[in-house]
């Protein structure tokens, strides 16, 4: 397929009805979901190609004690995947959180290797829970434990993708 133009934007009601069809067509039934959940709590941006919605993600900003950017669910549809809609997205996401937050979060199974490899090329770590909990707590996060913190994102999947915002010294 040709190089097109890619716009990615703030998602409108309608869009958003067209993303429950995307995730559905992406997702398996649990994370569909809880994907189709996040779309009354969380911010939406979508990628739009020639008309067609190819991808969206969704976050927020949490606060624990200390913000955090919460990337929540993010998906492209397969025939656009591997030209960095998923990147764009991702990094869209930070750009409208970053200047509230210490740090992202987002979340994975461990066999997820596309995504695993897209969240480590922008200077994710790939962690524990645990770790994750450790971090947070070090920023000042009220937390009691690892489960508090999944519990409180309402994020549940295998390894935590964690990255320190930059900017965060000077919050």
């Amino acid at each position: 397929m040709s190089l097109c133009k890619v716009e990615i934007y703030e998602a409108s009601k309608r869009d958003l009805q067209l993303v429950k069809r995307l995730i559905r067509e992406i997702f398996d039934r649990w994370h569909s979901y809880y994907a189709e959940r996040g779309l009354a709590s969380h911010n939406v941006l979508v990628a739009r190609v020639d008309g067609l919605i190819v991808g969206f993600v969704q976050f927020k900003v949490v606060d624990l004690g200390v913000k955090i950017g919460h990337i929540y669910y993010m998906g492209v549809r397969r025939a656009y995947r591997g030209r960095g809609i998923g990147r764009t997205l991702v990094v869209r996401a930070e750009g409208c959180m970053k200047d509230h937050v210490a740090c992202f979060i987002a979340s994975t199974q461990e066999n997820n290797v596309p995504v695993l490899r897209l969240f480590r090329s922008l200077g994710y770590s790939v962690i524990s829970w645990r770790r994750a909990y450790e971090i947070l707590k070090g920023l000042g996060a009220e937390l009691e434990d690892e489960y508090d913190l999944m519990w409180k994102i309402y994020d549940y999947d295998d390894v935590a993708l964690l990255k320190v915002n930059k900017r965060v010294r000077t919050l």
